[in-house]
């Protein structure tokens, strides 16, 4: 079966753990035994095509103004690039022109498809948070979001969404069967397996291994950096200890980090808490592995990727209890309200005062993250275009369907 990948723009590390996924998928995908053909579907820019190479080298990219040689219908894999001068194309255009049967939507496309697909859903946090402005009336508003998932729900195949807390909002919120809903946990990204951590990146922002927390996370309101803060205040009232500690905070700007950094000095932490903005994956290996622990305080589930991230790197994670991320996480990770940070003190208390629990959790916690890869993650995946091909060979793939 012709498959067709719409991955969106991905090229942009700075877009967080989308662009992580994505990126990982495009790369471990080629490794997959299927006897599908796939064609992926992306925006980028022509000078972005070396990049795309250098992520994955066995997929085939071609323009769109370009006609499909028969050298080209016999590559497995493809990039279509629908961003040429002069020509654009919808999606549903490029899926017809190259007679794809079936498309997997690994991140938003708000536009008609013919074509059947597997939609992706990261979360439906708007409904059960409503009131973040980041999902409220900034960016990707409210009303835009219903009208998306109304929409590209209602008319999906399948859903897939990372666990079965995920998968329970997807059937209660858009009443979509549930056996139609695959939850497919998410897998551990593998540059965490390839890369090293960049030397001297610890001393060089005067960092002492094990005497930091660490947070990488994009300046979202939902993202809740504050508890840290307020946690850490109370830590170091409590133990003279921790104020040979400091925070750690990763990620771009989405708007509110003038807040957080307002808040910083207005606590009196300005001296504890370093702002290191956007980090290269080394660098942020070396964080991990150098950090006394991972603190996740976001308020968002069912699922997410620096938790794993963590696992992988023998970092112990302190984890929000959002909904979703215990069924996630498991048994490997120590878990918070996030909105009370005397609970979140209590839990570093907690892993400070037993070094054999963090040495159980970071045995757990890398079973974990070694047990969701991105291999089995795709295994999954086939395993649905295997069933849906069973059902599409009921209808022709040369001649577009005419009712009479």
């Amino acid at each position: 079966m012709r498959v067709g990948i719409w991955l969106g723009e991905i090229i942009n590390e700075q877009l967080g753990g989308a662009s992580t996924f994505q990126s990982n998928i495009l790369k471990e995908i080629s490794q997959t035994k299927s006897n599908h053909q796939f064609y992926f579907f992306a925006k980028f820019n022509p000078n972005e095509q070396e990049i795309f190479e250098k992520i994955c080298s066995s997929v085939k990219i071609f323009n769109l103004k370009e006609s499909l040689s028969d050298s080209n219908k016999k590559t497995k894999f493809h990039i279509l690039n629908n961003r040429n001068p002069g020509k654009t194309l919808s999606l549903d255009d490029q899926l017809k022109a190259n007679k794809i049967e079936f498309c997997w939507i690994v991140c938003p496309y708000d536009g008609d498809l013919e074509c059947p697909y597997a939609l992706t859903v990261w979360d439906l946090d708007h409904r059960l948070l409503t009131f973040f402005p980041e999902v409220n009336f900034s960016g990707w508003k409210f009303d835009d979001r219903e009208k998306y998932f109304n929409k590209m729900i209602g008319k999906s195949s399948y859903v897939i969404i990372g666990n079965n807390e995920g998968a329970r909002q997807v059937n209660q919120f858009y009443n979509y069967p549930i056996e139609r809903v695959k939850a497919i946990a998410m897998p551990t990204p593998s540059y965490v397996y390839e890369l090293k951590g960049e030397e001297n990146f610890i001393s060089n922002n005067n960092l002492i291994k094990n005497k930091y927390f660490f947070y990488p996370a994009q300046f979202w309101p939902h993202k809740n950096h504050i508890a840290i803060l307020n946690a850490f205040k109370i830590l170091i009232e409590k133990n003279e200890d921790f104020k040979n500690f400091k925070i750690v905070f990763t990620g771009s700007d989405k708007g509110n980090q003038k807040y957080i950094k307002e808040k910083t000095k207005e606590i009196g932490l300005e001296n504890y808490v370093n702002f290191l903005g956007f980090v290269s994956k080394e660098q942020i290996i070396a964080l991990y592995q150098n950090a006394f622990a991972l603190i996740y305080p976001s308020m968002f589930g069912p699922d997410n990727i620096p938790p794993l991230e963590a696992m992988a790197l023998k970092c112990p994670v302190i984890s929000s209890n959002a909904r979703g991320m215990e069924e996630q996480l498991q048994n490997c990770a120590l878990f918070f309200n996030p909105l009370d940070s005397k609970d979140l003190v209590n839990r570093i208390l907690e892993l400070y005062n037993n070094p054999k629990l963090a040495d159980e959790l970071v045995i757990k916690g890398v079973e974990l993250a070694k047990k969701v890869n991105t291999n089995n993650y795709l295994d999954s995946i086939i395993k649905i275009i295997d069933e849906f091909a069973l059902i599409r060979q009921m209808w022709s793939s040369e001649d577009q369907y005419i009712h009479p």
